[in-house]
C-alpha cells in the first residue's frame, strides 16, 4: 500500500545551503547571508514536501552495491520525495535576474528536499526501527533507470506530482527517488 507524507520545510541549515553553493567549508561568503535570506523568504512558503512510499521485499535488482547495502534486510521502503513545482518555477524566475541567485535559490532547494528525506527517515525510524540509509538509482552500480520503475510502482505523478523525462530526470527537479533497508531483528520499545 503507498502511503503520503506532507512535511513543512523550516530549520534549514544554511552552511549547507553555502556548501551547495560551493563554499566546501560551509563558510558565507561576503554579501551572501542577506541574499540567501531574501531566497527564503521568497522559497519558504511555496515548498511542499511530500513524500510517498511503500513497504516492499528487498528488489531483485542486478547491483552488488545495493545487494551490499542491504546485507541483513528482508525488506524496504521505496520512497520518492519532492518539494513542489513552485520551487522550480522561483529558480527559474531568479535565474532571469541574476544567476548568482539562480545559485542560491538551487542551493536552498538541494538543503530543503535533504530536509525532506531526513525527517521522513526519522519518522520511519519510529516505525520500523533500525534502518539503512537512502540509495537512490544512479549511485554506485544501481542504474539510473531503475528509477523508471520505482516512480510507475509508487504512482508518483498521481500521488506526489512527481514525472521522469525521458532522459530520466525528475520534474520537479528537487526531488528525490530512495530505497531504504529494513533492518532485521529490531523491536520497537
Amino acid at each position: 500500500m503507498i502511503e503520503i507524507r506532507k512535511y513543512k520545510v523550516e530549520n534549514l541549515n544554511l552552511r549547507n545551503v553555502n556548501y551547495y553553493m560551493g563554499q566546501r567549508n560551509g563558510q558565507a561568503i561576503e554579501g551572501m547571508p542577506e541574499r540567501i535570506d531574501k531566497a527564503l523568504k521568497v522559497l519558504l512558503p511555496v515548498f511542499d514536501g511530500k513524500v510517498c512510499f511503500m513497504e516492499s521485499d528487498v528488489p531483485d535488482v542486478e547491483s552488488v552495491d545495493l545487494k551490499r547495502h542491504l546485507v541483513g534486510c528482508k525488506k524496504v521502503l521505496l520512497m520518492a520525495a519532492t518539494i513542489g513545482a513552485e520551487a522550480d518555477r522561483e529558480r527559474m524566475r531568479a535565474a532571469v535576474k541574476s544567476p548568482v541567485d539562480q545559485l542560491i535559490y538551487d542551493a536552498v532547494g538541494t538543503e530543503a528536499i535533504e530536509n525532506v528525506c531526513d525527517t521522513f527517515c526519522k519518522d520511519m525510524e519510529g516505525r520500523y526501527g533500525k534502518l539503512t540509509s537512502r540509495f537512490s538509482p544512479g549511485y554506485g552500480d544501481l542504474p539510473l533507470e531503475y528509477q523508471k520503475d520505482m516512480i510507475t510502482v509508487l504512482d508518483t505523478n498521481r500521488k506526489i506530482g512527481v514525472s521522469l523525462t525521458d532522459s530520466l530526470l525528475m520534474s520537479p527537479t528537487k526531488s528525490v527517488t530512495a530505497i531504504i533497508g529494513i533492518k532485521e531483528n529490531t523491536t520497537l520499545d
